[in-house]
């Protein structure tokens, strides 16, 4: 990187911000604030300078806007990186799976895998932390930092607004504090052992901060991406379907789209919404967005192609496919049987069927 390339946040400020391209995923500020610049902050979801003294503080190093997921630069090194050469990114393999543990299977949403994943990484030791999405008393998804799978209850099921994953890694000390208090040996932030959970823009920013070696990505050691047709302002849709359903957002148990979107509430009540009458509450950013499948992850998970019950699972890393066949493996997870007519072409099916999501998505 060049003196004469380099871009400030008041760049990044101009390009993506401003212009209602920022996907709210935090990782500018995460990386600010682990160098103790101490210059910008989220507010709401919109990264901003703290102050006016902020501005005349910044190091102007440029780093938050080249591990932005929303600018150009590192974009091909990504690629080259991760071996992309198509809408759906490098695959090992393809196939739908369900979780086993019976618990997971009560909350969770469709197979269960991200779920299970955690839970055996936990359980294995294999992982200091996670970081998850939860929902707050008004459904409002808020990013997470858990220390064990007994958290993982409250991070099950399908967020449709913003939850900005990468921000708590902005302080490692106190997440390395948090794991000691734990009882687990951790004495240097630097060792950390996380496990990131995000969509195809925030697994994007993780890959950019990796590929320039940089906190926090360093302790991150697997990275899950999730499907992701596109995300919803938490504002706008919170009014829609309390004008649609008359539920209120503190009494909404879960929600999922199944071609239109269903609220269910705490009494089990359902309620159907025509998904383009959401439209308006659409993030912006999404517009531009052409990932689908989460291609700069180890492995991607989501619903869409996967038969009832079950979860789509692409592995594309040798770390994410191990990890995969470890919990096959294991049992913690089952794979989906095709039936004998379909062996041949149920993966060109499913392959094909992503491709065309990915270009709804692209021409929407």
């Amino acid at each position: 990187m060049g003196f004469a390339d380099i871009k400030t946040f008041e760049n990044l400020q101009d390009d993506v911000i401003t212009v209602n391209r920022c996907c709210a995923c935090g990782a500018c500020i995460a990386y600010c604030e682990n160098q103790a610049f101490n210059v910008i902050e989220m507010d709401e979801y919109t990264p901003r300078f703290k102050t006016n003294k902020s501005v005349e503080n910044c190091k102007e190093c440029g780093y938050c806007y080249y591990i932005c997921p929303q600018t150009e630069p590192l974009v091909d090194r990504l690629k080259e990186e991760h071996l992309i050469k198509d809408e759906l990114g490098n695959i090992i393999d393809i196939f739908a799976a369900r979780t086993t543990n019976a618990k997971i299977q009560e909350v969770g949403q469709d197979g269960g895998i991200v779920s299970t994943i955690l839970t055996y990484l936990f359980e294995t030791n294999n992982i200091d932390a996670a970081v998850v999405s939860e929902y707050d008393e008004n459904f409002k998804p808020i990013p997470k930092i858990i220390y064990s799978k007994d958290d993982l209850a409250k991070s099950a099921g399908t967020r449709y607004s913003i939850s900005s994953n990468i921000l708590p890694l902005k302080d490692l000390t106190h997440i390395a504090e948090e794991i000691i208090s734990h009882k687990k040996r951790i004495y240097d932030p630097d060792q950390l052992r996380i496990a990131f959970v995000g969509t195809p823009c925030q697994c994007r920013a993780i890959g950019k901060m990796k590929l320039l070696h940089i906190k926090p990505a360093h302790v991150i050691s697997v990275v899950i991406g999730l499907f992701c047709f596109e995300n919803f302002d938490y504002n706008k849709l919170i009014e829609i379907l309390k004008s649609k359903t008359q539920i209120n957002p503190s009494d909404i148990k879960k929600t999922n789209i199944k071609k239109n979107f269903f609220v269910t509430s705490k009494e089990e009540t359902v309620k159907e919404v025509n998904i383009k009458d959401l439209d308006e509450a659409v993030r912006n950013h999404c517009h531009e967005c052409d990932e689908f499948v989460g291609r700069y992850s180890d492995l991607s998970i989501g619903a869409s192609g996967a038969p009832n019950g079950y979860s789509m699972i692409l592995t594309r890393t040798e770390k994410g496919h191990s990890l995969i066949d470890s919990l096959l493996a294991t049992g913690y997870i089952e794979r989906y049987i095709i039936p004998a007519d379909q062996i041949s072409e149920w993966q060109p099916k499913k392959i094909n069927w992503l491709k065309k999501m990915t270009s709804l998505k692209v021409k929407k």
